[in-house]
Formats: structure tokens, C-alpha cells, sequence
């Protein structure tokens, strides 16, 4: 009978000694990919965590719900001449779930301060709080997206039709969330942060971030 225990003891330890490796594994496997994403550009680094800058964007805030954001790996940079952040969030499991779930966000600054708005595939976004839909004219792109914000004028004044029309033909929209915050433009979406997934965000980013009529938005 103890021979049975302390078998029954051995094998407990060799399985929880398992979990404990193959989670250190997954976890260099990960810190390896944000290493391989770091080494993408010039002076490009891994920074400090801010774990108050999610909390200035509502789309994250929305998606965080009660249980907040970790800001588990945090890098910036500058790309295209615009400075940028990078962070790979884990929002904690919820009731019933047993895993974290991650989310990638890139942040350019805002030339000009301002209002809200939120752009999406339709199958991808509904609007928040006292967002309201604001049509952009364009019957194909008000078909496949929606852009939402408290201050219609607003965003009208950015949907201008060489923004429309290039998001309309950009692939990399799919799955994402653009997000006009106060101070930052920022996109998310609820993948690894490999170079693969960000690269392309943060290239769209700044894409739009081009395409926007900032001086008219300044009046």
C-alpha cells in the first residue's frame, strides 16, 4: 500500500514538474517572437510597462470589462518618421475560462487632440456607449465598415474619400479596431504581438494617420 502512495506521489510531481516546463517553454517561445519583433527596425526597444495607457482608449476598456489588462510586453520605436508603442496585453480569464487572452495594440500619436471615433468591419465592431453611426457616403464602404463616434461632424471631417477609398481595398483592416483616442490612433486586435500580426497594423496606422486632414481638424 505505501508502494501504490508513493508511486501515486511520484507521478503527481513528474506532471505538475511538466506543466511548470512546458509553461516556461511557451513563455520563451513567446519572449523569442517579441525579441524577433524588437529586431525589426533601428532603435527600436523593449520599455517599460504603463499600465495606465489603456485605460485613455475605450475600445480597450470595453474589452478589458472588469477584469483589466496586463501589459505584459511592452516595446516602442519609431517607424515611417512617426514614434510608436506596441504592447501585447493578456486580459485574465473570466468565469468558466482557464486561459488568458491576448490582445496586440499599436499607438501613433495624434497630431491635433480631439474627439472619438472608432472604425471596423461591420462583423467586428458594434458602437459603445453614445457612439452613434456616421454614414460616409460611399455605399461599398458603409456596406463592409462602421465607423462610429459622439461627435458625427467629426468624423465626417476624417472620412474624406482617399481614406475611404484605400481602407476599402486594404486587406489589413480585417479583424482590427482603428480607435481615434484623445491623444493616440491606435489599432487592436486579439492576436499574439508577432512581427507578422504588427507589422502590418502599424504600417496601416501610420497609412491613416497620413491620410487625415489634421490642419482642417485644427480649426
Amino acid at each position: 500500500m505505501g508502494a501504490v502512495v508513493l508511486i501515486a506521489l511520484v507521478l503527481i510531481v513528474l506532471i505538475l514538474a511538466g506543466g511548470v516546463g512546458a509553461g516556461l517553454l511557451l513563455r520563451k517561445r513567446q519572449f523569442g517572437k517579441y525579441r524577433e519583433l524588437v529586431g525589426q527596425g533601428a532603435g527600436w526597444r523593449q520599455v517599460p510597462a504603463n499600465p495606465q495607457l489603456w485605460q485613455r482608449v475605450a475600445a480597450l476598456r470595453w474589452f478589458a470589462g472588469r477584469r483589466g489588462l496586463q501589459d505584459f510586453f511592452h516595446m516602442a520605436g519609431e517607424h515611417r518618421g512617426v514614434p510608436f508603442e506596441v504592447v501585447q496585453y493578456r486580459r485574465p480569464p473570466g468565469v468558466g475560462e482557464r486561459v488568458y487572452t491576448a490582445a496586440a495594440v499599436v499607438y501613433v500619436p495624434r497630431p491635433v487632440p480631439g474627439p472619438g471615433l472608432h472604425l471596423a468591419h461591420r462583423d467586428s465592431w458594434t458602437p459603445l456607449g453614445q457612439d452613434v453611426e456616421v454614414p460616409t457616403g460611399h455605399p461599398d464602404f458603409d456596406r463592409s465598415f462602421l465607423v462610429t463616434s459622439q461627435n458625427p461632424d467629426f468624423a465626417r471631417a476624417v472620412m474624406q474619400p482617399g481614406l475611404v477609398e484605400g481602407l476599402l481595398r486594404d486587406g489589413r483592416m480585417r479583424s482590427r479596431v482603428v480607435e481615434f483616442a484623445p491623444e493616440h490612433l491606435v489599432v487592436f486586435a486579439t492576436v499574439v504581438a508577432t512581427k507578422d500580426a504588427v507589422l502590418p497594423m502599424l504600417d496601416m496606422l501610420v497609412d491613416i494617420r497620413e491620410n487625415v486632414p489634421w490642419q482642417t481638424l485644427a480649426r
